[in-house]
């Protein structure tokens, strides 16, 4: 494996998920007898929890076969060219500058990305954008795949 990282969800979502939480259980206990409010308030923390650990938990990921963002898997034949942006390069690239057939994984709390230019005439995407910590680490190790012969039997 050449690259991998985590794109954990910031600690300021935790402590928004905590104090939705606490707004439902100030809810539930007012009008539900203590054991069921304690009950649902259990659930909601654990549906909120498993929430935040879902969206913030998606693996980037560079091996010698291609990219893998979360379940989505582009191989490495596929892959063109990789461009890190950072600050209003990235913000440009997302918005203004964006093609709308692009396949984008982004989070909103990560604002740099790296663009993956695609070589696939197949593929409806002219390219990927990607939420990354570490843009100009990915790009590099983007780069650094070898090339694969596509064989026509």
């Amino acid at each position: 494996m050449t690259y991998s990282e985590r794109l954990h969800a910031p600690w300021t979502w935790w402590l928004v998920g905590l104090g939705f939480e606490v707004c439902i259980a100030v809810a539930v206990l007012a009008y539900l007898p203590l054991p069921a409010g304690i009950a649902v308030c259990a659930l909601f923390l654990v549906a909120v929890i498993a929430g935040i650990l879902a969206y913030g938990g998606i693996v980037v990921r560079v091996d010698e076969s291609g990219l893998s963002v979360g379940r989505y898997r582009l191989e490495s034949r596929y892959i063109a060219a990789a461009e890190p942006y950072e600050g209003e390069a990235a913000r440009e690239a997302l918005g203004p500058a964006a093609d709308p057939r692009a396949f984008l994984f982004t989070r909103p709390f990560i604002t740099d990305v790296v663009r993956i230019d695609l070589d696939d005439v197949a593929d409806p995407h002219p390219y990927w954008l990607v939420s990354t910590r570490r843009p100009k680490d990915l790009a590099a190790a983007l780069r650094a795949l070898p090339a694969k012969e596509v064989t026509v039997r």
